[in-house]
């Protein structure tokens, strides 16, 4: 028996049961992504199917606030309604696509380990890098079957300009940097010690990859060459179709592959390249009930989510300059409004575009929020609560510290990202919009977000079998305010989530009677949601 074939020992019998025990997850993830790409790509020749339509959109994307969100419009003319779609969905469905293949990803190498698992599994006859190749196995698998399905589904939608070439070009260069950003999360969990640092490393190279896609379309697409993330924008879809960009994607993933199994063989179990650093040897006397030990627990990540949205606002408000400079656009506009009109105009444009990222800083707050909630199910079933309860530690006061906490870092990480734009945006602009207006959309959002918090914890509390709905809501959320106008949602599919009942603040005024009862009805969840938890057996 050769070394190599010891190494990836059992690796068939592992990849069965991966697959088994995940088979709900990665079929979730495959219809919804699939389904949603078809049902959208169907949709769109009935709302982009006249020459008006869009032309009218064409303008739209062109700005640049268009183009910090979906990349730079390098589509030309004639414009059909494939052209469109590429410029609208495939930015969109790719952040989609790198959130699943990191989840995926961190929890098929780092999850397992955390939870004792591959302890287990390497105490029989397995390889070493069999646990690992299962993994790839796994993740590639899943690609390569979304990938087909996202070309089966535009190849019937039949769009109006549309191509085989250049379905299949979507489809493939979709599936292919997914599995780019999963190979990436497999080395970097081979860097991090624990899950919770590998999902942080993993989303902190994508938050730079988006920022600096970002900055690079709005100011100089040519350099988007330089952001792995940007690639997916350089196909030229149903124009040159260049299959370029796939090839960057598998070759660089090939490369994280490697490195990947490289500092797998070369770490032991359960440790990791970047050590985490050890902590007192006797407990702080603020270490006294669940709420400062959970504190404990988390503020790396928390400090982490925190410092990534400041980020995330401030390279949005280094760009309100850009966007709101309607004479660099047309220099006429200025003869005609004249100095004080024309900033004026300028400041309507920013306020507009701050409405439309709230959104996005919105949901980013919310990942933190909505996982430090369910880290009430999982520690349950790991058994850390368990040590817990032996204490004179109240059922109440466990479910108050996780829900708490929640609802504490939701808001926090928010408004530091609201913080971020206003300093940038402050230091960038002449004229800069003044903090009033940033509040303003804090205190428009903040009961929305409360409400989804308190509903992660009533599923975590009633039925925590159920509880990954809580991140299907997050994401329909982000869906149907990301693109709900630009594929005509109808306003009662956007108001599915709290999200959608909120203004369109700075734009418009914040409906207060719509924030009373959305505060009303949080309260009124967390009380059933808390109840729920005293009642119900623990690790359901």
């Amino acid at each position: 028996m050769t070394t190599m074939t010891q190494l990836f020992k059992r690796t068939g019998l592992l990849i069965g049961l991966n697959l088994k025990r995940d088979r709900k997850k990665l079929l979730i993830w495959i219809l919804v992504l699939a389904g949603l790409f078809a049902s959208i790509a169907a949709k769109f020749d009935g709302i982009y199917g006249t020459q008006s339509a869009i032309d009218t959109i064409v303008k739209t994307l062109k700005t640049p606030a268009m183009v910090s969100l979906f990349g730079a419009f390098t589509a030309k003319a004639p414009y059909n309604t494939a052209k469109i779609f590429a410029t609208e969905m495939v930015v969109f469905m790719a952040i989609v696509m790198v959130i699943m293949n990191i989840m995926l990803a961190v929890g098929t190498t780092r999850g397992d380990e955390d939870d004792g698992l591959l302890e287990l599994v390497r105490a029989h006859a397995v390889g070493r890098l069999a646990p690992l190749l299962a993994g790839i196995v796994e993740l590639t698998g899943v690609n390569l079957v979304i990938g087909v399905l996202f070309g089966l589904g535009l190849q019937v939608a039949k769009m109006p300009g549309a191509d085989t070439t250049g379905n299949w070009l979507v489809a493939v260069g979709l599936a292919a940097l997914g599995w780019f950003f999963g190979m990436l999360t497999l080395a970097l969990a081979q860097l991090a010690d624990n899950a919770s640092g590998a999902t942080m490393l993993s989303y902190a190279i994508f938050g730079i990859m988006y920022i600096a896609r970002m900055s690079t379309d709005v100011s100089n697409p040519d350099l988007t060459w330089w952001v792995p993330f940007g690639w997916i924008e350089k196909m030229s879809v149903y124009q040159r179709n260049d299959w370029l960009p796939v090839g960057c994607f598998l070759l660089l993933g090939l490369v994280f592959l490697g490195l990947a199994a490289i500092l797998n063989s070369r770490r032991d179990l359960g440790a990791g390249w970047l050590a985490t650093r050890q902590g007192r040897q006797q407990a702080s006397p603020w270490l006294r009930g669940p709420g400062s030990l959970l504190w404990r627990q988390s503020r790396g990540v928390l400090l982490a989510w925190v410092i990534g949205n400041v980020a995330l606002g401030a390279s949005y408000g280094s760009i309100f300059n850009t966007i709101g400079d309607l004479a660099k656009s047309n220099p006429m506009i200025k003869k005609l409004l004249g100095a004080s009109a024309l900033a004026a105009a300028n400041r309507v444009i920013v306020k507009n575009f701050i409405a439309i990222l709230a959104i996005v800083i919105v949901v980013v707050a919310l990942i933190p929020a909505v996982q430090l909630m369910l880290k009430l199910v999982s520690d349950e079933n790991k058994g850390y609560l368990h040590q817990v309860y032996a204490t004179a530690t109240s059922r109440w006061a466990v479910w108050a510290s996780y829900t708490g906490w929640a609802l504490v870092s939701g808001l926090g990480v928010f408004l530091a990202g609201l913080v971020g734009m206003y300093v940038t945006g402050r230091t960038m602009m002449t004229q800069p919009i003044q903090w009033i207006t940033y509040w303003h959309v804090f205190l428009a959002y903040a009961p929305a977000m409360l409400l989804m918090i308190a509903v992660t914890s009533w599923l975590a509390s009633w039925v925590p079998k159920w509880r990954y709905l809580a991140w299907a809501w997050v994401c329909y959320g982000f869906f149907s305010l990301y693109l709900g106008s630009l594929i005509d949602l109808p306003k009662w599919a956007k108001q599915l989530t709290p999200l959608g009942w909120v203004n369109k603040v700075p734009m418009k005024a914040i409906d207060w009677p719509t924030n009373w009862w959305l505060l009303g009805l949080t309260v009124l969840v967390l009380a059933i949601a808390s109840i729920g938890y005293r009642r119900r057996d623990l690790a359901q």
